[in-house]
């Protein structure tokens, strides 16, 4: 077939020192990085998968796109939902593209359901198996070519074998090529993006060992594969956050308790919850058996992922829900603050935001301040600082949505603890050792070859940059609305064609009229 004006590909995870100390076992990454710009890539924050990639996808911040992690609000309830595409509130690069050329999809998170372009579009990560994609009946064209091929990467479970995992990540990933071939060969995009989340699964749970590079050695093969056969004008490469080792989990919603800003209901199904999660009866506590049951729930079918246990509305997952402390648990009349997100997210129990908010404008800032201070003086079990900065969600986040993320955020060093909101409470105990090996950081990997790009060290890059690099690569205009810029010094002077277009996007999802007037007149807008 003829060649693709771009390729995207996406190594879900991968840390750029750790690509440069493995780069002679990755031959065709090193052998791109030689003849291109390299380099770092700003994620969110938090470095959140859900987040990161929805940046990617509009080229704007979490103010804007309305995604600030898994956990996405439902209407009148604290119990949060799952985010996919339809949390994102604005047109992505793909849409902004198929009105210029044919693109294909393959496999990104946050991409079902499936939106309509001129192309197709294969949704990924926690998508049902059977989801249809666009057009109609692609998914069931994959599935008869490719029966074996899943849109969530094979889950890890305590007791597993690790060398057969990583085969089975491995041959997840050979998989994942082969199926965008498939789909460009038939449908013939102009532009191609493809995503790879087992780069990303392999270093949670096997960070350190052989497994993680087995399953990196794939996705070399494979992009060699998608070069050799596509011939690309350029190539990007990217991945949406970096990642380290972690040393253990802060509590956050135990911790809030504890220290007086979140109260729990006494009365009823409430307190004898409460009184079993002090006695070990959380899914911390109760770890191994939930492993073990996880996987013959996975097994019999009951369950396709931990996103079905934890927000899944299936009976087993309302079951498992019922029997453990949550948010429903917790009384909101006395609340002041509590978290349903990942790595260091707080809010606020706001009056006119929240169903039973608490916390007025006025209110606000003492609270934060109060927050601000307690988490400055925690300290680990061995006597070490957990948080190395805060930050505010009025400072972080600009657009329709930014009242709607999370009020305080804070990352601790080198994000080496984990605060963990999502899930609700998880144990009795305020800090716990990890339950993955490794943990999200700041810094993703950009790599930019082909066509016009000048060799060398890429400066810095922000995640929502990429968007707009690939609109001006193909002259394609750059809305008004998005915050990245194309990123001109790493090509050649002309290979870009920039030219901006004033617009105003309809968004997919924006908090209802209702709660915009309450909001404004209570001065968060």
């Amino acid at each position: 077939m003829s060649g693709l004006d771009v390729l995207l590909v996406g190594w879900d995870g991968a840390d750029p020192d750790w690509l440069e100390s493995e780069s002679g076992n990755l031959p065709t990454f090193s052998e791109l990085k030689a003849k291109g710009r390299w380099g770092r890539l700003e994620s969110t924050v938090p470095p959140v998968t859900a987040p990161a990639w929805a940046s990617l996808h509009t080229g704007a911040n979490p103010g804007k796109h309305g995604v600030f992690g898994w956990a996405t609000r439902r209407p009148g309830s604290y119990l949060p939902s799952l985010a996919n595409s339809a949390s994102i509130a604005l047109p992505t690069l793909w849409e902004l593209l198929s009105q210029r050329v044919r693109v294909g999809v393959v496999g990104f998170p946050l991409t079902h359901p499936a939106r309509e372009v001129n192309g197709f579009w294969l949704p990924g990560l926690l998508s049902p198996r059977d989801a249809p994609g666009h057009p109609p009946g692609l998914v069931r064209q994959v599935l008869a070519r490719f029966p074996h091929w899943q849109p969530t990467p094979p889950e890890w479970a305590k007791g597993e074998d690790a060398e057969g995992w990583s085969r089975e990540l491995a041959a997840t990933t050979t998989r994942q090529a082969q199926v965008a071939l498939f789909l460009a060969r038939r449908f013939r995009p102009q532009v191609l993006g493809i995503h790879f989340q087992t780069t990303d699964t392999v270093q949670h749970y096997l960070w350190g060992q052989a497994g993680v590079r087995m399953v990196f050695q794939a996705a070399d093969r494979a992009l060699a594969r998608l070069v050799e056969a596509l011939r690309p004008r350029l190539v990007v490469l990217l991945s949406d956050h970096g990642m380290g080792p972690v040393v253990g989990e802060f509590h956050l919603n135990t911790w809030l308790w504890r220290e007086g800003f979140l109260t729990l209901r006494r009365r009823g199904g409430s307190r004898l919850r409460a009184r079993l999660f002090e006695r070990g009866w959380n899914p911390r506590g109760l770890e191994h058996m939930a492993w073990r049951g996880y996987r013959i729930a996975r097994r019999l079918g009951f369950l396709d992922s931990w996103a079905d246990a934890v927000h899944g509305e299936s009976r087993l997952a309302r079951l498992v829900r019922w029997g453990f402390l949550s948010l429903a648990d917790v009384d909101w009349e006395k609340t002041w603050a509590y978290s349903h997100s990942e790595i260091g997210s707080i809010f606020l129990n706001r009056v006119g935001r929240e169903p039973r908010g608490i916390v007025t404008p006025g209110d606000a800032t003492q609270v934060l301040a109060e927050l601000t201070q307690a988490l400055g003086e925690l300290r680990t079990p061995e006597g070490e600082p957990v948080v190395e900065r805060v930050l505010l969600g009025e400072d972080l986040y600009r657009g329709p949505h930014a009242p709607l993320g999370p009020d305080l955020l804070f990352l601790s060093p080198g994000l080496r603890w984990m605060g963990k909101g999502l899930g609700g409470f998880l144990s009795q105990q305020v800090f716990t050792p990890p339950a993955v090996r490794g943990g999200h950081r700041l810094q993703g990997a950009l790599l930019l070859s082909g066509e016009g790009v000048q060799p060398g060290l890429a400066p810095h890059a922000r995640l929502w940059d990429v968007a707009p690099t690939v609109l001006a690569y193909l002259g394609v205009p750059i809305p008004s609305w998005m915050d990245g810029q194309p990123l001109e010094e790493l090509f050649e002077p002309g290979s870009l064609k920039v030219s901006r277009q004033e617009a105003t996007a309809e968004a997919r999802q924006r908090p209802s009229q209702d709660t915009i007037e309450r909001l404004k007149g209570l001065g968060y807008l």
